[in-house]
């Protein structure tokens, strides 16, 4: 119980201290490839924070009931999530509650309080912005149904941890493929869309100021890193440490190879979503284009498990 405790308690330091990071890092990346001259400083997303809990709060008179709320519900729900994916390790408290319908739930959950954010006020520019948020998250739905259906197929344990511990005592190229293309499914359907797109988040929360909008704000960055962690950890479940192999080499090295890891495949893993906001998603992918995308490569996930499993 005292590894699963210290375990949780890194796990969560980690992530939340690196949430800003990894968002600073992939607006830097994405604005090198789009060729600007000034690309935004990774550190910048720190300093916005600081600077918006440090101003006075505002809320409107119309929803002050709910934007009181709906932002601390937003990062509660993300901050679960993040607790059932795993970064550098498994062994946390909840780890069989670790399956993607959970994790989804949760996900959808920060994404419509974000929404409610919006549309609290009852004004017309971040009503319209919600609104707007919410047809493009329509598309997770068929999209996570899908996946999870796939998934269940993988799986022995039908959980993120089964699939880390398969991944340890298995072969896992017959399901290496389906995997990934559940994985790029995911990113596409999940990551910057409806409510975290940043296009439109700056127009839902112009209504929030203060501590409301620094959280409003850390919430959607930490929504977009979840869905990136469990897209990493659906592709390379094999760096995920087991608290076995940290009782035999006393928790250090082990645990600090997991680390190192997991903060390059992360890195990876925002290069890849810079390069889907540049290079793919864009013009009209933003919207049916880009949900028959992700629905497309959900369903050649199914096709391609099935096809090695009648081979096999």
């Amino acid at each position: 119980m005292t590894v699963s405790v210290v375990l949780a308690i890194c796990h969560v330091a980690l992530v939340l201290a690196t949430v800003p990071v990894w968002m600073g890092l992939l607006d830097w990346m994405a604005a090198i490839m789009e060729g600007a001259r000034r690309p935004p400083k990774p550190m910048a997303r720190w300093r916005a924070l600081r600077h918006a809990w440090r101003q006075a709060g505002v809320r409107s008179a119309a929803g002050a009931q709910v934007t009181a709320v709906a932002p601390w519900l937003a990062l509660a729900a993300g901050m679960g999530a993040m607790l059932l994916v795993p970064s550098f390790g498994i062994g946390m408290p909840g780890g069989d509650l670790s399956d993607l319908l959970a994790v989804g739930g949760l996900l959808e959950t920060g994404f419509v309080a974000l929404v409610v954010v919006a549309l609290a006020a009852g004004l017309a520019r971040p009503g319209h912005a919600g609104l707007r948020a919410v047809v493009g998250g329509v598309m997770i739905q068929p999209v996570l149904l899908l996946s999870c259906a796939v998934l269940g197929m993988c799986l022995p344990e039908g959980t993120l941890v089964g699939l880390v511990r398969q991944a340890h005592v298995a072969d896992m190229n017959v399901i290496r493929v389906p995997l990934a293309l559940v994985a790029g499914a995911l990113l596409l359907a999940g990551v910057d869309v409806g409510a975290t797109s940043t296009a439109l988040f700056s127009t839902m929360v112009e209504d929030l100021a203060g501590p409301d909008r620094a959280v409003a704000r850390y919430a959607r960055d930490l929504l977009m890193v979840v869905w990136m962690m469990l897209a990493r950890d659906l592709v390379w479940p094999e760096s995920i440490v087991e608290p076995e192999s940290m009782a035999r080499s006393w928790g250090l090295l082990p645990v600090g190879v997991a680390v190192g890891l997991w903060l390059g495949h992360m890195l990876l893993a925002c290069g890849c979503v810079a390069g889907l906001r540049v290079f793919v998603l864009s013009g009209r992918w933003r919207g049916a284009g880009r949900a028959g995308l992700a629905l497309l490569c959900a369903i050649m996930a199914g096709v391609l498990l099935f096809a090695s499993r009648g081979v096999g």
